[in-house]
């Protein structure tokens, strides 16, 4: 046998110092030099955290499995060292990471396996490194400090498993094959192809170093199909022999440790060899978006993708819709498929199957006991009596992909045992799902063949009840149709045998409190959609900021959630907020980042304090309530005094990783200066209604000089014309300033024009990657906060302008959410945050009612119109009724009354001080005041009266 011989490469790569790139985060500082073919490293974090890069370009094709290897050495403080190999496109990334590494001074060699490669960001979402496009050394800050490293001799080793292994068989049966590979190979496992079919008995694969001592490396007790997926992870062997009684394996394939890494990379293996369609779309690395749906008060939701599958449980089973009509099956591949929600804006979502001669419509409902229900609608479209069959298959498989991984959430769900009892499927003992009586069922193991092979071939598997030793068990509901033309018939799946109706999302939000004509119509659906998911995702009193992958609950998110639902007019939920995250707060009044299932998360982000005192005032303005303000005074107390204590002697706080892109390297962050300033004028104010005597006002003035003159000096020192985020970074953070004028109404305190600029520059730079004139990967939809800050700078085109953008980049467009990283290619299998993000979509519901209507709480005064687009007041117009902000509720029209005039009427109990400032999208040559007291001021309107009736003429 002809057996490949390791060949192992110099990689040259230090020839010339040029070649190399230095990278460093923040304010930390790399030099790079080559001498006598060795990389110097000499490097100081000043202080900080971070990392520092050395980077250089290498094209090269990648073997399937090879190891890198190289000679370093290092002095200085305890850091990690890691390498990195980025792919041709420069997006990809794979990392290997050797932590809490001794500096000693001492030359060792380090040896790296693509096994020990492990994908870490970009497009490609995960899988192995095809095509090299340039490889990285970091040293990333532990201790931090200064030191010198040096690396020489970076060879690039080929241990593919290339050669054909040496095949001996037994003549007659018992059956059995053994190979030899010549050498002790790594491998990932095996797929057989039988001659007839795989033996019911089973089969056993053996492996063994020396031929002599063998040891079991799989066993299937019971097998089925033409073909076997046998996993063997990170095995390493040289005789590998499988015994398989009568039946005759024709054909063994080795696979290489790719194959089996995890069951995220073996199930995308067996659907690579099946046809497009017999698994989920993400199987074949290609992404597919989710959807929630349930009801508010529920501990999870359950979710629906574009392809109509379902998961009806955090990290359970996949319930998956297959169609038979007149002898031909159809999956999601072969259908045409249509997405809606219940009346376009509830969160009832539907995937609708569309072929020539019928359709079938998956919905996902919460019904009003909390339970859960997906409804399969078959529909004839023929002229001609149709018979079908609908199987609805349950798999090991969880909506969400693999590169959403979290704790158990994402990719592969393990199904050890699958039964039927009456009407109930109970799958690990853990989920109940209820089918109808009519429906069939059938269970069976995973090495007894594929699920969707037997239904092609028509048969059920046999079995009501079935254990797998592999996890991997499926099973199949099936219904018989004979339908009539134009007839149809629906079936219901769920978590309860239920007569209970869908949850009334209409009496909980209220959608017809807004109305608007043409294009804000469709704004104002998408607003209610977005609230509805920020209580769809809630896990009892906690509000999290997805339904799968973020299900935990930052005070951050949690914040800005309970802003959008006190101005929606959903209270309950945030007092339950409080009430349950206050009690987390540290005895010294450090308020926690983040509580989830495991507990406190204390990582230092030092925006939470101001954070939690914003919230409870917020709750008070909107409600009167003073209840939680009294039951948690003595925490808030806690919050300013710990606030006090950790100012710096610069009246900044400390350095934090309030921002994801400062956790290598914490720092000053002005995001946590703005929600600081805010938490201190809250506690003011919270301080005044209670009728208690404090120095805050003395605190919190300082602290808004001292961040004023922070930034005013990060931008004199690196020469700044925008606003930035940190004083180290000096970062350009657009959605970091917003954040700022909708906390602090436009600070007189910061550069005006530096703050415009921030914006202008950031809608020059969006516009251009609009038109592909300025490349892009990804972008982020927090910058939906961007809006309800250009409309409070009076820029209410450029805001509109985003806003139609956000609208139209919605993902998927008929499910009214946004994820919280978007990728330029929307099939891309990158990880996405999670869908909804319903920290977005509460930034969108609060940008969106800032168009109609936002409180100005530095003049006291209630702004209306200042966003909203001219072409929504034709028809029947504007319309908002009773809708609260925090001088009361607010009832207010603007509809075209003819031509050349609008009328505007304003109800409700406001009292705002300032008044209210209408501002109109035209230009008013005359103001007629019919009713009420207003005057024209420029191009706003004052309304000094609590009622008004006006003619605005153009």
């Amino acid at each position: 046998m002809n057996v490949k011989a390791m060949s192992s490469v110099d990689l040259n790569l230090f020839t010339r110092t040029k070649a190399w790139l230095p990278i460093a985060s923040g304010e930390a500082r790399l030099a790079l030099e080559v001498q006598s073919k060795q990389l110097h490293l000499d490097f100081d974090f000043m202080g900080g955290g971070g990392f520092v890069v050395a980077r250089r370009e290498i094209k090269r094709r990648m073997p399937q499995d090879f190891e890198i290897s190289f000679r370093w050495c290092g002095r200085g403080p305890v850091n990690h060292l890691e390498l990195k190999l980025v792919d041709d496109t420069g997006a990809n990334v794979w990392r290997y990471e050797r932590r809490d590494l001794k500096f000693t001074g001492r030359w060792s060699k380090m040896v790296v396996s693509s096994r020990d490669l492990h994908f870490a960001w970009g497009p490609a979402g995960g899988g192995t490194i095809r095509k090299l496009g340039a490889i990285e050394f970091a040293i990333v800050a532990k201790d931090g400090g200064a030191g010198k490293a040096w690396i020489s001799d970076v060879c690039l080793e080929d241990q593919s498993f290339t050669a054909k292994p040496a095949l001996t068989r037994s003549r007659r049966a018992p059956h059995w094959i053994t190979l030899d590979a010549g050498a002790v190979r790594a491998l990932g496992g095996l797929i057989i192809d039988w001659k007839k079919a795989a033996p019911l008995d089973g089969f056993q694969v053996d492996g063994s170093l020396d031929g002599k001592r063998w040891r079991r490396l799989y066993r299937a007790t019971r097998a089925g199909g033409a073909r076997s997926f046998v996993s063997l992870p990170n095995t390493r062997t040289r005789w590998l022999r499988i015994t398989s009684g009568d039946a005759v394996a024709k054909a063994v394939r080795v696979q290489p440790f790719e194959f089996s890494r995890s069951p995220e990379s073996f199930w995308p293996s067996i659907a690579a060899h099946t046809p497009r369609g017999w698994h989920p779309r993400w199987l074949l690395r290609e992404q597919s978006l989710w959807t929630p749906f349930g009801t508010p008060d529920r501990r999870d939701c359950a979710l629906i993708n574009e392809q109509g599958m379902v998961e009806l449980a955090e990290g359970s089973c996949s319930l998956e819709p297959f169609v038979q009509v007149s002898g031909k099956r159809f999956t999601w591949a072969d259908v045409a498929t249509d997405l809606a929600l219940e009346d376009e804006w509830k969160p009832e979502p539907k995937v609708t199957w569309n072929a020539r001669s019928w359709s079938l419509e998956i919905a996902g409902q919460g019904l009003s006991d909390h339970s859960l229900r997906v409804t399969y609608h078959f529909t004839n479209h023929s002229r001609r009596k149709l018979t079908a069959k609908l199987f609805v298959a349950l798999r090991p498989f969880q909506v969400t992909p693999p590169w959403q991984h979290f704790r158990n959430v994402g990719g592969v769900s393990r199904i050890e045992r699958l039964s039927r009892v009456g009407s109930v499927v109970r799958v690990n003992e853990s989920l109940s799902i209820h089918a109808p009586a009519e429906a069939a069922f059938g269970a069976m193991t995973f090495d007894e063949g594929n699920l969707v092979e037997r239904l092609i071939e028509g048969r059920l598997p046999s079995r009501d009840e079935v254990d797998d030793d592999v996890g991997f068990a499926s099973g199949v509901l099936s219904i018989e149709l004979k339908l009539q033309a134009g007839e149809s018939r629906e079936f219901h799946l769920g978590t309860s045998t239920t007569s209970a109706r869908p949850f009334d999302w209409k009496a909980k939000l209220s959608p017809e409190r807004w109305s608007c004509a043409n294009g804000g119509a469709e704004v104002l659906r998408a607003m209610h959609t977005a609230m509805g998911h920020v209580l769809l995702t809630r896990s009892g009193p906690a509000l999290q900021p997805g339904p799968r992958r973020y299900t935990r609950s930052w005070i951050r998110d949690g914040t800005i959630m309970s802003a959008a639902l006190l101005r929606m007019g959903c209270a309950d939920e945030v007092r339950e907020f409080i009430d349950w995250y206050a009690p987390h707060q540290r005895a010294d009044g450090f308020v926690p980042c983040c509580v989830d299932r495991d507990g406190v998360d204390w990582l230092v982000e030092h925006d939470s304090h101001g954070q939690f005192i914003a919230l409870i005032a917020d709750y008070v303005r909107f409600t009167g309530d003073e209840v939680p303000m009294k039951r948690h005074w003595l925490r808030v107390v806690k919050a300013v005094n710990f606030i006090e204590r950790s100012l710096e002697a610069n009246g900044l706080m400390p350095i934090s990783a309030s921002h994801e892109g400062y956790l290598a390297q914490p720092v000053h962050s002005f995001w946590d200066g703005f929600w600081t300033w805010r938490g201190l004028r809250d506690a003011v104010w919270l301080a005044d209604r209670l009728g208690k005597k404090t120095k805050w006002q003395t605190l919190m003035e300082r602290v808004r000089e001292s961040l004023a003159r922070a930034i005013q000096g990060t931008r004199a020192k690196k020469q700044l014309d925008y606003n930035p985020g940190s004083v180290e970074w000096a970062d350009f953070d657009p959605t970091a300033t917003a954040n700022a004028i909708t906390l602090l109404d436009v600070p007189e305190q910061l550069d005006r024009t530096a703050i415009e600029w921030t914006f202008d520059k950031y809608l020059i730079d969006w516009r251009r990657k609009r038109t592909g004139e300025l490349p892009w990967t990804n972008y982020t939809p927090y910058e939906i906060r961007i809006i309800g800050a250009l409309v409070r700078l009076g820029l209410r085109e450029a805001a509109l302008e985003l806003l139609r953008f956000c609208m139209s980049d919605r993902r998927p467009l008929a499910w009214n959410q946004w994820p919280e990283i978007a990728w330029r290619d929307p099939l891309a299998p990158a990880h996405i945050g999670d869908v909804p993000h319903t920290w977005i979509a509460a930034e969108f519901v609060l940008a969106v009612r800032s168009l109609f209507v936002f409180e100005d709480e530095t003049r006291q005064q209630l702004v209306l119109a200042a966003g909203i687009d001219a072409e929504w007041m034709k028809g029947n117009g504007i319309r908002l009724s009773d809708v609260p902000t925090i001088f009361g509720r607010l009832d207010f029209s603007l509809v075209r009354a003819s031509a050349s005039s609008v009328k505007c009427l304003i109800a409700g109990n406001v009292a705002a001080s300032g008044g209210l400032v209408l501002r109109p999208p035209l230009k008013v040559k005359h103001l007629e005041v019919l009713q009420g007291q207003a005057e024209l001021r420029r191009n706003e309107v004052v309304i000094r009266s609590a009622s008004a009736h006006l003619l605005l003429h153009t």
